[in-house]
């Protein structure tokens, strides 16, 4: 018997008897209206019974997983600074040996001129014991702070597993409350740092997951999120130590994970990004955080799109029964959404004398269009490029302001190429894209 039959006795045999008639032969009478209703408050009670319950388990999982986040973090930088001390000792502890072995052969050829045999035999003594202890407390710096390391990385993966799974029946009981553990996800990233080619691991399922919902979302927060991921496997590659624990297995993951990106931005040209530049390198820490920034602005923008069109089309809704209907044959439609603000910056730019005259309301047309398409959509960019120089700020026209001087400087750069190959020119096809160029993992 489940848990909801235990709860609620009969719920199962009044799901059962739904809908059926008297007319039926040993079929039991139909259940009444108000106890289905009462079936589903009592149900509807439960699941917020589980929720609560499941928020309670989550803020202990969480406690923990922090916990054991912070005990491997120190677990890892003693790790860091140990190791390398004890090889050291280890190694002069064996320069140390190797140099007593001469002086003894030494001592052996010149026994006849020593002063006192009984001293050279003390010292030789207690050389040993020192070598002998040197290395012996080496050996034991580096057996306890890899046990250390590895206690740590066990802890911390329970903790981690548990959390995450936790997390996932908030997300699916109560979506709400996903604000109130904002810092443990962020803290997940980091925390996969402490397992050798973690971030790599976590990066690739994050990708996984978000491919298949990638189409769906708005051209910003497709450029902000690629962003993100490919500034997060820069800062995995240029890791000083990833040369150490990168496997086979870590080489061929990172290059399906960059594969994955790249088909992702030719896919759906959200927009040009340098990381995706062999030649192009930067403080990648400070990249990422200024994409995840982006992101966020980007959702937010997403959503009061999505909030301003239900508004209209709950107008045009409440507007359809007084509107004049137009003859069939008539050949003009209004513009909606995204082609109306397109349609108004497109009757703007023909009718004005940019950039003398107008310039505000292009601006102004100009970041709705953004929202509304995307700052890569190949009419909005034919129509800005003359006016490049005078886009500036946030919603989008900084990304559009960079794509096209991107697109300007490839421009440039063909005109050049046309000047000297002698009427060999290569075409210039205005992309928006990312540069196809690969990058190996070294």
């Amino acid at each position: 018997m489940d848990r909801e039959e235990r709860l609620v006795p009969g719920i199962r045999g009044v799901r059962g008897v739904v809908g059926v008639g008297p007319g039926r032969v040993g079929a039991e009478p139909a259940v009444s209206p108000a106890l289905e209703k009462l079936a589903e408050l009592v149900r509807q009670a439960e699941a917020k019974t589980r929720a609560r319950k499941i928020e309670g388990e989550t803020q202990h999982a969480a406690e923990q997983f922090r916990a054991a986040e912070l005990r491997a973090r120190k677990a890892v930088e003693r790790f860091r600074v140990v190791r390398p001390a004890s090889l050291r000792a280890l190694e002069q502890a064996d320069h140390d040996e190797q140099l007593l072995k001469d002086l003894m052969r030494k001592l052996a050829q010149f026994k006849s001129s020593l002063n006192s045999e009984t001293d050279a035999e003390r010292l030789i003594e207690t050389s040993r014991a020192e070598i002998e202890n040197a290395r012996r407390r080496a050996r034991a710096d580096l057996e306890d702070v890899g046990r250390d390391v590895e206690e740590a990385r066990r802890d911390l993966r329970t903790a981690t597993d548990a959390y995450r799974n936790l997390r996932r029946e908030i997300d699916r009981l109560q979506p709400e409350l996903a604000e109130q553990f904002a810092v443990e996800d962020r803290l997940l990233w980091d925390a996969e740092a402490h397992f050798p080619g973690g971030q790599l691991q976590l990066l690739a399922h994050e990708v996984d997951a978000g491919m298949t919902a990638f189409g769906a979302l708005g051209k910003l927060e497709q450029y902000a999120r690629l962003k993100v991921w490919i500034g997060r496997f820069r800062h995995y590659q240029a890791a000083h130590d990833r040369d150490a624990e990168m496997t086979e297995e870590l080489q061929a993951l990172s290059h399906r994970v960059f594969h994955q990106l790249k088909f992702l931005s030719r896919t759906y040209e959200p927009g040009y990004i340098e990381a995706f530049r062999q030649d192009f390198s930067t403080d990648w820490a400070a990249y990422v955080a200024e994409a995840q920034e982006q992101l966020i602005q980007a959702v937010e923008n997403s959503r009061r799109a999505r909030d301003t069109s239900d508004s209209r089309d709950r107008d045009r809704s409440s507007t359809t029964v007084s509107r004049v209907v137009p003859h069939p044959s008539a050949s003009l439609s209004i513009p909606r959404g995204g082609t109306a603000s397109l349609a108004e910056l497109r009757s703007l730019v023909a009718r004005a004398r940019l950039p003398e005259e107008g310039l505000d309301e292009f601006l102004d047309i100009l970041k709705q269009t953004v929202e509304d398409v995307g700052p890569s959509h190949p009419e909005l960019l034919r129509l800005a490029l003359p006016f490049r120089e005078h886009i500036a700020g946030e919603n989008g026209l900084d990304i559009l302001r960079r794509t096209l001087e991107g697109i300007q400087a490839r421009r440039d750069q063909a005109t050049l190429r046309d000047d000297n190959l002698d009427d060999e020119g290569e075409d210039d096809d205005d992309r928006t894209d990312e540069d196809d160029d690969d990058f190996e993992d070294e």
